[in-house]
């Protein structure tokens, strides 16, 4: 929000510079974003008058001024037509510059030496005219700064406003904070009006046909506007704070919305059919041209202003070509209305536009001001454009909405503060920004203003006293207030192990976006049917709430590939979602070398086999498995099923090369994608406890067994495991072979079997009868056999 402090000055009487002012505004919450001070832009540019004009010797078009600046006399060289003696002209003296950046020096002319320049508007940047130098009155004096003689020794201040905040978009509104601030009163600007001629009941009638999206429309017609350009004052406030000049009428509602915070339309009134304005949703397939010259197919969820026949308005948003107030223009119906927040900004959604007004009826506008803010460009129009006011305001209000009323403590403030203030500073800070307070004691009834629509619950108003007060001015305490810690969540903590534990082996956590971009799925084979599909889609390629991570990382890999990184390994634990149920999900990357660092390093590629040990050592379950299985997204033969017990958990794999393709990822990717619920039901049950140094010394046996082809590892190993659950510490498969000596269809699989006990050393026959009861179990599960 960019404001001026010349302009906030006229509301407010405060004693602070412009440094100050937005040091105090900052411990608010209103950080300023820049600082322009006008006055330097006009450095060097002094008032002067032409004492001798005449015709340039060796030019037709240019003519030789003698200007006295003040302290001396210079020649200037101007082409203007509208040069003479005796005018009192803006001078930029040489060695400065434009405010474009132009600089001005001493240069001779067709033969005449040339010091400094006389200005026109553009060359100051003040305006579009072009055409001749500015003439400034007579009575401003010889050789004095330009800019203070203009009132443009001011200073822009831009202010960064929190959606939370919307009573803050507007000069007025930063000067309520200025006063809660100092403790100094507001003056409200000038808002009389003086009404003549037939009561306005006679030109325009008023319905709302929607409520609950308009809950005011105010109404006043103006006759007799004689439309033309703003005076100099108004269209130099304006251009300081951003905003285009247009005509008088339109500069006065874009700089009441400034001043006020409160958006106003002007409707030619001739233009509304059947004298009439009705505010209503759009019909199907209704079109509306806006004022930015494009015609837009409007829909049902769309509030617009209709006259008596078609829209003339995108309610809260922007106006249409049909209704506009141009120089023709006589009588105007200006509107002020209050628009719900939600309708206004699904309406800019679905239009593609963001406006001034959008943005602030989107973030809540006052309910109490629309009467106050027409009477206030009323008067404006009235004295700027010479208007008749009609008697009278119509003023709809078919839902009136109620200030909100906010039970508060002065002891939870103090506890939560951790600040010792009276009820009756709590309550003079509070009336300061503009609530109603009843006290009895302790408990405070507070009724919020109506410009302060994010102030809903007590604690809301713990930020107000706190930040009114000064955070500056609360003294540290070491003391411990509220309740010293609560029971973590089971849930959560769990997410917390399984973050550090993959960080700890060396992957990057991410976060995607959970809406995605629907031809991902079309890649992953995903049946669409099961998606969530947007209604109203952020961008027109992301319309799908995620089912998978999967397609996610390969977009982050693919984006750093494309940056040159050397491998990327990666997880996400996110939600995916399908029409049926939402659920967490944690899935991982690993792609490109093996190790990052090229120091004495292996620079082969990652492997499946590395990221199925990063998976094994990250569960540590006794009963973790790997059943290959096929899927259309991996490598044929490089898909397994990851499984706890005999329950799936998720899967892991090698991306097939079609689908590396599509994200042009040229290298072998390996993911795994696992069911957060599923893991967390095996966590709880396998716990984590703290288990000390053994004791004892270990004995390690071998085992070679000779079985059919289609028995995998992963099960010999879970029957190993049980067969001397205490003592197997550890088993590690160390080679495979299929060979002449092996009958067709069998293999041979060798382990190394670590033998532990907690409680004594082991001898051999405990090993020799550990190993035999092995041997005895894998001949009655898989008919293995002694190699």
């Amino acid at each position: 929000m960019k404001i001026t402090y010349n302009w906030l000055k006229e509301y407010i009487d405060f004693a602070w510079d412009h440094a100050e002012l937005v040091d105090r505004l900052t411990m608010t919450g209103l950080e300023q974003e820049t600082v322009e001070d006008l006055g330097k832009r006009y450095r060097g540019v002094v008032v002067g008058e032409v004492l001798e004009c005449v015709q340039h010797p060796n030019a037709d078009r240019l003519k030789v001024c003698k200007v006295d600046i003040g302290s001396t006399t210079h020649t200037i060289v101007c082409g203007a037509s509208n040069a003479a003696a005796g005018k009192k002209v803006p001078v930029i003296l040489p060695g400065y510059s434009l405010p474009d950046g132009t600089r001005i020096g001493k240069s001779s002319i067709r033969g005449v030496e040339s010091a400094g320049m006389i200005c026109s508007e553009v060359e100051l940047d003040l305006g579009a005219d072009a055409s001749g130098i500015i003439e400034l009155p007579t009575e401003m004096e010889t050789g004095t700064s330009f800019a203070s003689q203009m009132g443009l020794d001011d200073v822009v201040i831009d202010f960064e406003v929190t959606p939370n905040r919307p009573d803050c978009l507007s000069v007025f509104g930063i000067a309520r904070e200025v006063g809660a601030l100092a403790d100094a009163e507001l003056k409200f600007p000038p808002h009389s009006v003086a009404e003549a001629g037939p009561p306005i009941s006679n030109s325009i009638s008023i319905d709302i046909e929607d409520p609950q999206s308009c809950r005011r429309y105010v109404g006043r017609v103006l006759r007799d506007v004689r439309v033309g350009p703003s005076p100099p004052w108004l269209q130099r406030r304006l251009r300081a704070v951003g905003q285009r000049p247009v005509n008088n009428v339109v500069d006065i509602t874009n700089f009441v919305l400034l001043e006020l915070g409160h958006p106003l339309h002007a409707f030619d009134l001739h233009k509304l059919e059947d004298s009439r304005i009705v505010v209503r949703r759009a019909n199907r397939g209704e079109v509306l041209e806006t004022l930015d010259g494009v015609r837009r197919e409007l829909t049902p969820e769309i509030l617009v202003v209709a006259d008596g026949r078609r829209a003339v308005a995108a309610a809260g948003i922007m106006g249409g070509v049909n209704s506009e107030v141009t120089e023709e223009s006589v009588d105007i119906l200006l509107e002020s209305a209050y628009f719900s927040a939600p309708r206004v900004r699904r309406a800019k959604s679905l239009l593609g536009i963001n406006t001034e007004a959008s943005m602030r009826f989107g973030r809540g506008a006052d309910f109490a001001i629309p009467p106050l803010a027409i009477d206030r460009a009323a008067h404006l129009i009235s004295a700027l454009c010479g208007c008749q006011v009609a008697p009278g305001r119509l003023d709809v209000c078919p839902d009136p909405l109620h200030r909100t009323r906010i039970r508060a403590r002065v002891g939870r403030i103090n506890q939560l503060l951790s600040t010792d203030l009276d009820p009756g500073t709590v309550c003079h800070i509070l009336r300061r920004l503009g609530c109603e307070v009843e006290s009895e004691g302790e408990i405070l009834t507070v009724a919020a203003p109506s410009f302060r629509p994010d102030l809903q619950r007590e604690v809301d108003l713990v930020e107000e006293v706190g930040r009114i007060y000064g955070y500056e001015h609360i003294v540290p305490s070491s003391s411990a207030g509220g309740p010293l810690g609560t029971a973590a969540n089971p849930r959560y903590r769990l997410q917390g192990i399984i973050r550090h534990r993959l960080a700890g082996l060396g992957l990057d956590e991410v976060v995607s976006n959970p809406i995605i971009e629907g031809k991902w799925l079309e890649l992953l084979e995903v049946d669409v049917d099961s998606v969530i599909q947007l209604a109203n889609p952020p961008a027109e390629d992301q319309g799908v709430m995620r089912p998978t991570l999967i397609p996610s990382l390969l977009d982050i890999a693919r984006r750093n590939f494309n940056q040159r990184a050397p491998t990327v390994a990666i997880f996400e634990l996110g939600k995916c979602f399908a029409k049926s149920r939402e659920a967490l999900r944690l899935a991982g990357l690993w792609s490109g070398r093996s190790s990052a660092s090229s120091w004495q390093a292996d620079h082969r590629e990652v492997e499946i086999w590395d990221l199925k040990g990063l998976l094994e050592t990250f569960l540590d379950f006794s009963h973790l498995g790997f059943v290959p299985a096929n899927h259309p997204q991996f490598r044929r033969g490089q898909g397994a099923e990851v499984r706890i017990g005999d329950q799936p958990v998720g899967f892991l794999g090698t991306i097939a090369p079609a689908l590396s393709t599509a994200f042009d990822i040229e290298r072998p990717v390996h993911i795994f994608d696992l069911d957060f619920q599923s893991l967390a039901q095996h966590w709880n049950a396998h716990g984590s406890t703290f288990r000390p140094l053994p004791k004892f010394p270990p004995i390690e046996r071998d085992l070679a067994i000779v079985l059919d082809d289609g028995i995998s590892g992963a099960e010999v190993v879970a029957q190993i495991r049980d067969s001397a659950p205490q003592l197997i510490e550890a088993v590690e498969p160390f080679d495979l072979y299929r060979g002449d000596q092996i009958a067709a269809g069998r293999k041979s699989l060798t382990f190394s079997i670590r033998l532990r006990s907690g409680e004594k050393t082991l001898k051999d026959e405990d090993a020799d009868k550990v190993m035999e009861d092995i041997l005895n179990r894998l001949r009655n599960a898989f008919g293995a056999e002694l190699r």
